[in-house]
């Protein structure tokens, strides 16, 4: 047997009674975080243009633009869905796989279940089996020592996700989907550089995984072939992008206990995740000691051994403002002790021009790259999986606070009143919402799994929330 065979099995011979109710809970709160993710990415810097682009390009279809009037051909539509999804940073993370996985399933889904009609429940087990394989590739590719570090492993491995989704929709074969995911491995791209730049093309690598993903799939429905061994092959992606050998044939065979789809986090902070824990510590000083912008001095802060992360470097104001605050530790530590929140609101580009004391301390806040220079009081010990700040008063106090990666992650997994709130703060970025259409839009989502087509939904991404 071949990695693409046992994927592809496991993708179309699961059946959705297989499928404990626990996984699709999950994916009803996860398909309403993907939501909130795209609303508050709509408009963000380059959507519009992407979205005006497509079309111009493509030719009329069935698949819907969220929140717009176009209907493209599915993937232009799933495209355009996916840069929305993952425009403000706001989705969703997988910790053990280091992708965010529903920016690429969940358009892939919709696109396709809007066109097949197929049923609620389909929808959500295309996108627990969509989620899964991703996984079960991606977990060995982090585990594995790589070539370098600078490879994105959302659109790298992610649109493999996004292939298992398409396939079980519309009902590949086996030998089909094999097919698919071979002519995805031709479309495996994705890279760090943008996010190093802060350039708009970060937001849009998930979205080209999607469109690519789709393709693979509806160019494999027509009987065009791809590699069987895109993962163990001499030119397979283990062999290609790590230094160790593929993951033995074993450990993709176990049934799944749990479904991905209960492993993923939601997000609370529209930022990359390497600096959460240190934001977390900067609220928790703000709140405990009532801290006023006037009253600090400078903060410094300490990620990890050597530093010099993707978030490390200074604030700077000469690129896309939404993006430089996004992707930098220093701004959104300093975002969480002047303002004492850190709500998508704030990182819109009109909001970060305006917020100079933001930018001020910003510039007031360093990375200590070896933990023993940071010289903490009450932390003279470093402790695996922790992040530690250290905030110097002009009274001469220093307040310190660390906090734990995986203590953030737990409190993330996300009940329907944490959603219904983060819907409501992406929302705010356009203006006031309107609470029945939340709670119809909420209504909807939690009654897929006994609809006979996502047609109501489709109708909620259409309007104005």
């Amino acid at each position: 047997m071949s990695i693409s065979q046992i994927l592809s099995e496991l993708t179309l011979n699961t059946l959705n009674d297989d499928i404990p109710e626990s996984s699709y809970a999950a994916t009803v709160r996860m398909v309403l975080d993907t939501i909130a993710c795209a609303y508050a990415g709509k408009h963000a810097p380059g959507i519009d243009d992407l979205i005006e682009l497509e079309n111009e390009i493509s030719t009329n279809g069935d698949g819907t633009v969220f929140f717009n009037s176009s209907k493209l051909a599915l993937p232009s539509a799933a495209f355009c869905n996916s840069a929305m999804v993952h425009a403000m940073d706001f989705d969703n993370n997988y910790p053990q796989a280091d992708i965010h996985i529903l920016s690429i399933v969940v358009p892939v889904a919709v696109a396709c279940a809007e066109s097949s009609r197929c049923s609620g429940r389909d929808f959500l087990s295309a996108i627990i089996l969509g989620v899964e394989v991703a996984a079960r590739i991606s977990k060995p590719y982090i585990a594995a020592k790589r070539r370098h570090s600078y490879f994105l492993t959302t659109s790298l491995t992610g649109g493999w996700g996004g292939v298992a989704t398409a396939a079980r929709i519309f009902g590949l074969s086996v030998s089909q989907m094999i097919n698919a995911m071979g002519i995805y491995y031709a479309h495996t791209c994705g890279n760090r550089q943008a996010l190093l730049e802060k350039s708009l093309t970060k937001r849009i690598q998930p979205a080209i995984a999607t469109k690519a993903a789709l393709y693979s799939v509806m160019l494999a429905s027509k009987g065009f072939t791809g590699p069987e061994h895109s993962f163990e092959g001499i030119g397979g992606l283990y062999n290609c992008y790590t230094l160790d050998p593929p993951p033995k044939l074993t450990s993709f065979l176990a049934p799944p206990n749990p479904f991905g789809i209960e492993e993923l986090v939601i997000k609370k902070i529209p930022t990359c995740g390497i600096h959460h824990a240190c934001i977390m510590s900067a609220l928790y000083l703000k709140g405990e000691y009532n801290l006023k912008y006037s009253e600090i001095n400078r903060v410094e802060f300490f990620l990890s051994e050597g530093g010099g992360t993707l978030v490390s470097m200074p604030f700077c104001e000469n690129t896309i403002p939404q993006v430089a605050a996004q992707f930098c530790a220093p701004y959104a530590i300093a975002l969480a002790l002047t303002r004492g929140d850190v709500n998508v609101c704030r990182f819109t580009n009109e909001a970060v021009i305006k917020d100079r004391k933001t930018a001020e301390l910003a510039k007031r806040t360093t990375e200590i790259n070896v933990f023993s220079e940071l010289e903490l009081k009450n932390y003279p010990e470093y402790e695996n999986g922790h992040e530690y700040l250290k905030v110097y008063l002009h009274d001469n106090k220093v307040l310190e606070h660390k906090y734990c990666r995986t203590d953030l992650c737990e409190t993330l997994t996300g009940d329907i009143p944490f959603i219904k709130n983060k819907l409501f703060q992406c929302l705010a970025v356009y203006g006031s919402a309107d609470s029945q259409k939340v709670d119809r839009l909420i209504a909807v989502t939690e009654l897929l799994y006994k609809a006979e087509n996502i047609t109501e939904l489709i109708a909620e991404l259409q309007s104005e929330l």
